[in-house]
């Protein structure tokens, strides 16, 4: 069996340690905030976020085979590079609650070889599901194109149903 490690410090998720694969990863209820580098290079397929959760530091996700993520409507903050490397993420759901999503936080990989931290952009673009009017929609639109790449592509949510409504 698998063994599976929460390292949490005054309510922050500070490291998440697995010694194989896992295929759906639950974060305990006590947690309030996912710290930087958290999930750094986790084999993981999908993570549930719980409601006690409201930020998402930056690095959270850096470089980890996340292909799934459940983000709740407790989640107000999405900091910078919080997704990037992770290029098996080929969609995501941005609820109306994020008031706030920092640079390259979706949709870019870091090259760490550079003098500085460079913005590479994904082979494809993730499609980013949310409101219309909302934080997720103006990232996406900020982001659309880099470099000549198309980055991200904005989805509406429609408000009654949840249904997806195609592109916009």
């Amino acid at each position: 069996m698998t063994e599976i490690v929460f390292i949490v410090e005054n309510g922050t998720l500070t490291k998440f340690e697995a010694d194989d694969y896992i295929e759906e990863v639950y974060i305990p209820d006590y947690v309030k905030i996912i710290g930087e580098r958290a999930f750094f290079e986790a084999a993981v397929g999908k993570v549930v976020i719980p409601d006690s959760v409201t930020t998402i530091e930056a690095d959270a996700f850096v470089d980890c085979t996340l292909e799934e993520i459940e983000i709740p409507d407790s989640v107000t903050t999405i900091e910078t590079w919080a997704f990037s490397g992770c290029e098996n993420l080929r969609e995501i759901t941005i609820p109306e609650s994020v008031t706030s999503i920092g640079p390259w936080a979706i949709g870019y990989r870091e090259l760490h070889f550079l003098p500085y931290w460079d913005p590479v952009p994904f082979v494809r673009p993730v499609i980013i599901y949310g409101k219309k009017g909302s934080e997720a929609e103006r990232y996406t639109k900020d982001n659309y194109y880099c470099f000549n790449e198309h980055i991200t592509e904005f989805r509406e949510i429609e408000t009654d149903t949840g249904k997806q409504e195609g592109e916009s």
